[in-house]
């Protein structure tokens, strides 16, 4: 199980830091790429923080989660929380919002697909353990 464990949150981390990584060069670019229209530095700046700084630290995080026995289960419950919320969101936006783009579909695999590993990596766990 620990083996397990390590590889979702190793693959969780390189999403994270790809995504981060990403939106910190060029935060513009992503979002245009599905139909996002920003502009101005203001913008650019806010995308960068939000995005880029958020994903690369959850990344950082996960892969340090990856390296400690100790902070495994953590780790697991945060790629659970961080992925199953933006579903939540995105699912949410739909349903207000009425509208789906491609991108969406992708996203959301991604999404659910990760909070699923998470949780079937902690299946079993007693959460009275610290």
């Amino acid at each position: 199980m620990n083996t397990y464990r390590i590889g979702v949150l190793l693959l969780a981390a390189l999403g994270f830091l790809v995504f981060g990584l990403w939106f910190l060069i060029d935060p513009i670019g992503p979002l245009a790429m599905i139909g996002i229209e920003v502009s101005g530095p203001a913008a650019a700046t806010e995308f960068r923080a939000f995005y880029g700084g958020l994903l690369a630290g959850l990344g950082l995080l996960t892969v340090a989660a990856a390296a400690r026995p100790a902070w495994r289960v953590p780790g697991l419950w945060l790629v659970l929380a961080a992925n199953a919320g933006i579903a939540a969101g995105r699912l949410l936006g739909v349903a207000i919002d009425g509208v789906w783009v491609p991108f969406f579909t992708w996203a959301l695999l991604w999404e659910l697909g990760f909070a699923a590993l998470a949780a079937a990596g902690l299946a079993g766990t007693n959460p009275r353990v610290r």
